[in-house]
C-alpha cells in the first residue's frame, strides 16, 4: 500500500503454533521507505521476504537494492526475514542497542521470551552494523530523513521513527491496540511512550499492531485509545484481584478473566501475554500521563 510518496506499507499474515498444536492467526507489518537509498523497516517473518521483494520490484526497483534495513524491535515476528535480506540484498541492519543481543543471538531470545515455535519463521540471525538511539537522523537523500525515538514498553529496545518530509510516524508494536491481545512489557514506559508519540508532529500513523492508517486528528485519537485500553485492563485487573480472594492469585486466573470481560480468545492466554498482566500486577499507582480526548468503544474479538 503506498501510504504517502516515499513510505509504502505490507501487512504479512503468519500463524503461531501453540502447545497442543493449535495455531492463533496473526498479522505483523513491514514498511518500505524510499529516498536516494532504500530502506525495509522490520523484515516480518521468513516467508513474507517473498511478499516484500515482490512489491519492490513492482515499483520498478530490485531485492539488491535495499540498502537498509531498520528493526524497530528485536522480536522475532519483525526480524524472521533479516536472513533472507542479509542473503539477497546485503544490507545494513540497524537497531536500538537493548535490540540488538537478541537480533544477532536468536536462541538468547528464545530463552528470554519463549513464544511457542516462532524461531522457526525465523531465517537465521543477522550482525546489526549500526545502533540507532534517541534524536538520531538516517538521512536516505532526496530529503527523505528518517527520525528515530527510543520509545520502550513493548520492549526495552523498541523505537518509533519519524519521516517529516511525509509527514508518516512509524511506531512498531508499542501502541497497544483495542479488541486485540495486549503485549507489552512494562506499563509505566509505556505509557510515556505513547505521549512521546502524541509530541510528534505526524499527520499519519501506521502501528504494527494494527490495519488502521491513521491519519490528521485520527492520529491523536489512535494514540488516545492506545493509552485508555492499557487503563481498561489495569481497572480489570484491579477488580480481578479484589474478586478472587484470598490473594495472591496466579496470574493466569487474573488474565483469564480480564479476557473474559475483553471478549478475547482464550487461546491467546499464552506466555507473553501473561507477561503484560505481570507487569500491571507491579504497577502500584497507574497515574494518568494525559488525559485521553478519546475513549474507544466496545473492543472487537479480533487478535
Amino acid at each position: 500500500m503506498f501510504v504517502s510518496p516515499h513510505v509504502h506499507a505490507l501487512w504479512p499474515e503468519f500463524e503461531i503454533e501453540l502447545p497442543g498444536g493449535k495455531k492463533l492467526s496473526r498479522f505483523v507489518t513491514s514498511y518500505v521507505i524510499e529516498g536516494e537509498k532504500l530502506a525495509v523497516v522490520d523484515t516480518a517473518v521468513a516467508s513474507a521476504a517473498e511478499d516484500i521483494f515482490g512489491f519492490i520490484e513492482n515499483t520498478g526497483m530490485n531485492p539488491e537494492d535495499v540498502d537498509l534495513v531498520i528493526n524497530t524491535h528485536c522480536h522475532f515476528d519483525h526480524i524472521g526475514g533479516n536472513g533472507v535480506f542479509q542473503e539477497l540484498a546485503d544490507p545494513s541492519f540497524c537497531a536500538h542497542p537493548m535490540a540488538i543481543p537478541y537480533i544477532e543471538d536468536l536462541e538468547r531470545q528464545m530463552r528470554v521470551r519463549p513464544v511457542g515455535k516462532m524461531i522457526d519463521l525465523c531465517s537465521g540471525p543477522v550482525l546489526v552494523h549500526q545502533e540507532i538511539n534517541e534524536g538520531d537522523v538516517i538521512d536516505l537523500g532526496d530529503g527523505v530523513e528518517v527520525h528515530v525515538f527510543h520509545t520502550p514498553g513493548h520492549s526495552a529496545g523498541s523505537v518509533s521513527l519519524h519521516i517529516p518530509k511525509d509527514g508518516v510516524l512509524i511506531c512498531g508494536d508499542v501502541l497497544p491496540e483495542p479488541g486485540t491481545l495486549p503485549v507489552y512489557e512494562d506499563v509505566g514506559q509505556t505509557l510515556a511512550s505513547l505521549e512521546k508519540l502524541r509530541s510528534v508532529n505526524a499527520d499519519c500513523l501506521l502501528s504494527a499492531m494494527s490495519l488502521k492508517v491513521s491519519r490528521g486528528d485520527r492520529v491523536r485519537v489512535h494514540i488516545d485509545a492506545g493509552e485508555e485500553y492499557i487503563r481498561d485492563i489495569d481497572r480489570l485487573v484491579r477488580l480481578a484481584e479484589q474478586a478472587l480472594t484470598p490473594s495472591p492469585n496466579p496470574v493466569e486466573d487474573i488474565a483469564r478473566r480480564v479476557f473474559s470481560e475483553l471478549n478475547l480468545p482464550e487461546e491467546g492466554l499464552i506466555p507473553i501475554v501473561l507477561r503484560t498482566f505481570e507487569a500491571h500486577r507491579q504497577v502500584i499507582d497507574l497515574g494518568r500521563t494525559a488525559p485521553p480526548s478519546h475513549r474507544p468503544g466496545p473492543h472487537s474479538s479480533r487478535a
